[in-house]
């Protein structure tokens, strides 16, 4: 990477950004479920690593978040919008070398705004905890530069028309600016009381509901076209998923402060909209699947399909879940249970990472023309990250109902946490086996990137491994 920072434009090879970007994610994703796994571990086991503040579960819970959203994630998503949004366009990223260093100032920033996390610099503030002069080099250095890239690219594009993708990347791009700012604004403008509060969720939401929803998304609509060689099966229903994630996604977010003294009005508003966002859960879902129509092998034989229906198929509990918790019937029930642990998790470490590892997967494989080394350590991978997601959002869905009726029929404190204790310990289980799962797959790139098969020139990597298992698969 270095290299490239202060090389001419036209010496910076094609694709270098997206490359980098796609390697960062997955250590970052390592990083990420690594912290995961040693904090369940203290929840799990109360005595293990005690007499050191840094290593503490108020310091570590926070690093372990951001690094997976900001690091894994959201990194990931740059790699996604810096190889497909120009494949899509018919050309090349507006700026390789504006990329390059928008992958080298991500990393160094999160880096930064981490260990500072670590050693308790924070605005105490959940899932905006960075410092304002963090929040500053987020804004400047890491998403007002993806956001021109990208938008630059879709704008200097060779097509007619923009896909459905791309529309999500260009919207999401910019809205994410803004969610950044305005819901930080409380650091910003040392706000404090019922409006740091309410702008705290606002940004919370926002981050998950204009962000990470529609990238990951946008995601699926391009690979599995283009993996299964299926037209996508309607561009108005993907219209339609668009325009109903704009409006009803962004909701007010007063659904996660229902028992603060917040207008009733906006409270309602925010439960109505919350359930509207069955619109367009239904939609995608329903596109995505039906583009699948005839090549529903391909979700066992191929791993791209593999992770990307998968991560398709966890959109309904996942919607079906935020949609009706955000009603005042359920939400006064497991509101501030180890539920909406769970839930956060089906969002970000089902629906969204198994969407995100699978550009990933494919995106590397065509950069780097060559095969992926180990299709048994993808599968691997896959097993693990499923198995393991699935231990872990059962069993604290299970944790959540137990608080939750300790908290109804005011149960003593002590016995409710002996009684979630055993769920605890197969969160951990769970926990562990994702962070296994990655440590593999880092490996598999890696040697993927070392040792994989060239790819001929006009080949696609799904082409290339189902010519070597000896199958008849045409190339599209």
């Amino acid at each position: 990477m270095f290299k490239y920072l202060f090389a001419k434009a036209e010496d910076i090879p094609a694709g270098s950004a997206a490359i980098y970007f796609g390697y960062s994610s997955i250590v970052w994703f390592v990083i990420g479920t690594g912290l995961g796994s040693f904090n369940a571990a203290k929840l799990a086991f109360p005595d293990f690593v005690t007499g050191s503040e840094i290593l503490s579960f108020g310091h570590m819970r926070q690093v372990h978040v951001l690094a997976v959203i900001l690091g894994w994630i959201s990194m990931a998503f740059a790699m996604a919008m810096m190889y497909i949004t120009p494949a899509l366009g018919n050309t090349k990223l507006w700026s390789e070398k504006l990329g390059v260093w928008n992958c080298f100032l991500w990393n160094v920033g999160l880096s930064i705004g981490l260990f500072g996390l670590w050693m308790g610099v924070t605005s105490g503030r959940e899932y905006s905890d960075l410092p304002w002069p963090i929040d500053v080099v987020v804004i400047l250095g890491l998403l007002v530069p993806l956001c021109i890239n990208v938008i630059m690219t879709i704008k200097t594009r060779r097509t007619q028309g923009i896909y459905t993708t791309n529309w999500f990347f260009g919207a999401a791009t910019f809205m994410v600016i803004i969610v950044f700012t305005v819901g930080n604004s409380p650091e910003f403008f040392q706000l404090t009381g019922l409006t740091e509060a309410y702008l705290t969720w606002w940004f919370a939401h926002n981050v998950l509901g204009l962000w990470i929803t529609p990238v990951a998304a946008a995601i699926s609509y391009y690979v599995v076209p283009k993996v299964t060689g299926n037209p996508l099966y309607s561009h108005r229903i993907g219209h339609l998923h668009f325009w109903s994630v704009v409006v009803f996604y962004s909701t007010p977010a007063a659904h996660h402060l229902m028992s603060a003294p917040l207008p009733e009005w906006l409270k309602s508003f925010a439960s109505v909209e919350g359930v509207l966002i069955l619109v367009p859960a239904i939609a995608f879902v329903s596109n995505l699947l039906l583009t699948m129509t005839g090549k529903w092998r391909m979700f066992v034989e191929n791993i791209e399909i593999k992770f990307t229906i998968t991560g398709v198929l966890m959109a309904i509990p996942l919607n079906m879940q935020g949609g009706f918790q955000q009603t005042r019937a359920i939400n006064w029930y497991i509101h501030g249970t180890g539920w909406i642990v769970a839930h956060a998790h089906l969002a970000l470490l089902g629906f969204s990472t198994f969407l995100e590892a699978a550009a990933v997967y494919y995106g590397l494989q065509t950069l780097l023309r060559r095969k992926l080394y180990s299709l048994g350590l993808a599968n691997f991978h896959f097993w693990m990250l499923l198995i393991g997601f699935t231990t872990y959002w059962v069993s604290m869905t299970i944790a959540g109902l137990i608080q939750g009726a300790g908290k109804i029929y005011e149960v003593p404190y002590i016995d409710v946490v002996i009684a979630e204790h055993p769920y605890m310990i197969a969160r951990w289980v769970g926990g562990t086996m994702v962070f296994l799962g990655n440590c593999v797959w880092l490996y598999n790139m890696y040697m993927t990137a070392r040792e994989g098969t060239a790819i001929p020139v006009g080949r696609l990597p799904t082409n290339v491994n189902r010519i070597i298992r000896g199958g008849n698969y045409r190339g599209f």
